[in-house]
């Protein structure tokens, strides 16, 4: 079974932590604004499985809309870092993605 390493986890936590609360305050701050509740109804439901898995040992979610998600937010933190790429992030990454294939 694929792991992610202690200190991957304890990045990811906090990145998931912090991405949900900064979603559920902009949407807080949006309600009436907001075109795409369901849109971050979604988000948020995504962070919820996620940091739920990764509180758990192999209980990360088999859902393809997670898997789709780490997938570009770890091709977007790659491309945003470029050669400055930091190493944390794109293992933390690159173990997730791993340990969610398949």
């Amino acid at each position: 079974m694929k792991q992610i390493a202690p200190e991957s986890k304890a990045f990811l936590v906090e990145l998931f932590t912090d991405l949900r609360k900064g979603l559920a305050d902009q949407a807080d701050a949006e309600e009436q604004e907001n075109p795409d509740p369901e849109k971050a109804a979604r988000e948020l439901a995504i962070f919820d499985a996620l940091l739920a898995g990764l509180a758990q040992r192999g209980g990360l979610p088999n859902d393809e809309a997670v898997r789709r998600y780490v997938v570009e937010l770890a091709k977007a933190t790659d491309e945003e870092n470029g050669y400055q790429q930091a190493a944390l992030e794109h293992r933390a990454l690159t173990e997730l993605v791993a340990t969610l294939d398949p």
